[in-house]
């Protein structure tokens, strides 16, 4: 029997002798078959159950890969229930459409149904695939949850030391063991590039950020971070410089500075891809709330990826599907200009969201240069504006959503345009981050807890950082 308006109500029966594999006390069960609306395929699937009090409802059922809010269906599963009226919502990553709905549960109940998920993209057919870059979920739980999620790479942070958590850095694919134990965070980028690893700043507004672009070895920057829930938000910076609310206010406001200090970054000439990652296990929400797609051409492997990534062929998102290709090229593409001609290009953008998207942004050398609704994009079949230069900059593309629970967005990796062979080099940017470096230095020296060899040390890191965008300050092109 198809299950297609997902209101329904378990009628009595006799419940059969198997064993349920339930928790105790159940009341009745209901058995779910999950399939591709197309395909008529099993599906994972992750949902979301809550009771008539709006809390999840808590199963001890075998299989289900179960965590915080959510559990994982394989195609199919058995859930034994108390009496009562639930709620779920169900899920099969963001290329299926999201299928809600509420039933009943009668005691003795028993009964079987089939929910079709409804496929809108394949982004692996694209070569684009999905990873989520902060996770300490139990190793045991990811394939599961990968396959339901869409992800292509999960490295996990499992506290054996591989892709370690240190001062706000995130490490990947080391070749050995990376002692972080009395080393400063400098010293654990220095020591893990060393290793030949990835190395990735968890947020952008970590206190070390300037003495890590200073250094040359950063990766990559999570844009979308595990400030950013599955429907709600971190709204502090307790774990970094925290923002001024008067200009980053609300719920919007901890994205809204993440993007401004990575604009910042990049208004100082420094190409430095952005990342995501959800922080699943050290919060509750799911793998993948939060993920960076790349661009891996027809095969994937460990090696492509990060290679696609440390190119900046991405895009970042915590909800939309958002793929840009200008004349042929992927984000990260940069674009040489000849001198004193104009350089104007066309951006073609493959759009794909289970949730309103409410514009498309182009944002050029840190401000929005063209704004687009989503009529006016349809109309343009599927084409946004042209972006002119007539010296070097950068550009991206950004799509935001309408939720009211979280900042919700996508982000292209950003393109660059080069003239005469020198970047954009903003003197309002290095200002920013010299200004930064003040405040963390005044930090550090009133840092309690820690021994005067080790402050000294803390405090020439920070002067190395400010001789390094002094230079840059030096050599400016533009306001």
């Amino acid at each position: 029997m198809k299950f297609s308006k997902f209101t329904f109500v378990l009628l009595c029966a006799v419940l059969a002798s198997r064993p349920l594999g339930a928790a105790p006390r159940s009341d009745g069960e209901l058995a779910i078959e999950v399939v591709d609306a197309e395909t008529e395929k099993p599906v994972v699937a992750r949902m979301h159950l809550k009771n008539s009090r709006g809390r999840p409802a808590r199963l001890r059922v075998v299989g289900l890969n179960q965590f915080a809010d959510h559990f994982y269906i394989d195609g199919q599963a058995t859930l034994g229930l108390r009496v009562g009226q639930y709620t779920f919502d169900l899920e099969a990553g963001p290329e299926y459409r999201t299928q809600q709905g509420h039933f009943e549960i009668e005691r003795h109940a028993e009964d079987t149904k089939r929910i079709e998920m409804h496929p809108f993209a394949d982004l692996a057919k694209e070569g684009w695939y999905g990873g989520d870059l902060d996770v300490a979920r139990r190793t045991v739980d990811l394939p599961l949850a990968m396959r339901s999620e869409s992800l292509a790479y999960v490295p996990n942070r499992d506290g054996t030391g591989e892709n370690a958590l240190a001062t706000g850095l995130l490490v990947f694919e080391l070749t050995k063991p990376l002692v972080v134990e009395g080393k400063t965070s400098l010293e654990i980028l220095h020591e893990a590039k060393r290793l030949g690893a990835h190395v990735v700043a968890q947020t952008p507004f970590a206190w070390d950020l300037p003495v890590w672009l200073a250094s040359g070895e950063l990766d990559a920057i999570e844009l979308i971070h595990h400030h950013a829930l599955r429907d709600a938000v971190v709204d502090n910076e307790a774990d970094g410089r925290p923002r001024d609310k008067t200009f980053f206010p609300g719920r919007n406001g901890n994205g809204r500075w993440s993007e401004a200090i990575y604009y910042h970054v990049l208004n100082c000439g420094l190409r430095i891809p952005p990342a995501a990652g959800s922080g699943t296990g050290a919060n509750e929400s799911p793998l993948g709330t939060n993920r960076v797609y790349v661009d891996c051409g027809d095969e994937f492997s460990v090696a492509r990826w990060w290679e696609g990534l440390e190119a900046g062929q991405v895009f970042v998102t915590n909800g939309p599907l958002l793929r840009p290709m200008v004349e042929g090229r992927p984000p990260g593409y940069v674009f040489h200009q000849d001198a004193d001609q104009p350089l104007e290009l066309e951006i073609g953008l493959n759009l794909a969201t289970r949730v309103p998207v409410e514009y498309l942004q182009i944002v050029k050398n840190g401000s929005v240069e063209q704004e687009v609704r989503l009529d006016k994009f349809a109309a343009l079949g599927g084409k946004l504006p042209p972006v002119a230069f007539d010296d070097s900059g950068w550009f991206l593309v950004r799509a935001v959503t309408s939720n009211m629970k979280n900042y919700q967005f996508a982000s292209s990796g950003p393109y660059y345009v080069e003239r005469a062979g020198k970047p954009r080099v903003s003197r309002a940017s290095v200002k920013f981050f010299l200004d930064w470096i003040i405040a963390a230095e005044a930090r550090k020296r009133g840092l309690a807890g820690i021994d005067e060899p080790l402050r000294e040390k803390l405090l020439a890191e920070q002067a190395s950082a400010r001789e390094f965008f002094e230079g840059m300050m030096a050599t400016a092109s533009a306001d």
